[in-house]
């Protein structure tokens, strides 16, 4: 047997109408069951490099294309969350690589536009420090994080403020109680207990 051939290792169910093909023991793919048994793909099926080649286009590649923009017709994903759900989809890395260069050379992702949209429209009665964990948790680069909260006009002390007047302004005359109580609704936002007492206090002081 040539070594330019390729052996299909295992074929295995995913569901009713899907199932897990691999190649070579080593790159693996899932795809429509219907469509494996139309291309005659099963286990000890030797495949050229032609063959190969044509699968990858067809029956991995294109496909990750064609779902990474249908995902992102949706809504805004960044680059780690796009990467993360291609690889669910059961597409190989080196495939949903590619797939996300591809959109991406569109600008279809872009990790600075998506962290400027989340403050702009995400970001009310958070503080800084929980947008840059949230953001960071969608693996957006703490250089970007950065960059754009240094952008954002407002400041910690002016969100407690606007938030203290929305909900709180009616209290006066404050108990320890309901200091405590309005201390630890910021502090479970993120907002430092220094920043928050400040706040409390001019409040207090009206």
């Amino acid at each position: 047997m040539s070594s330019n051939f390729m052996i299909v290792t295992r074929m295995e169910s995913v569901n009713r109408t899907k199932v897990r093909v691999t190649v070579d023991d080593e790159v693996s793919w899932v795809m429509p069951a219907s469509q494996a048994e139309t291309l005659e793909l099963y286990e000890g099926r030797e495949l050229s490099e032609e063959d190969y080649a044509r699968l990858y286009e067809t029956c991995i590649l294109r496909p990750a294309k064609e779902k990474a923009l249908s995902m992102l017709e949706r809504r805004d994903y960044t680059w780690r969350e796009l990467y993360e759900r291609l690889t669910l989809q059961g597409f190989p890395k080196e495939a949903v690589h590619k797939a996300l260069d591809y959109v991406q050379s569109y600008h279809y992702i872009d990790d600075e536009r998506y962290a400027r949209n989340y403050l702009l429209y995400h970001s009310t009665g958070k503080s800084r420090k929980m947008v840059a964990q949230t953001l960071a948790a969608k693996g957006i680069d703490p250089q970007i994080v950065e960059t754009c909260l240094e952008e954002w006009e407002d400041s910690d002390l002016e969100n407690i403020r606007r938030l203290y007047t929305g909900k709180f302004s009616g209290e006066t005359d404050l108990t320890p109680e309901k200091r405590r109580k309005i201390l630890n609704y910021f502090l479970r936002k993120g907002y430092q207990y220094g920043d928050v007492l400040s706040v409390i206090k001019e409040f207090d002081s009206i």
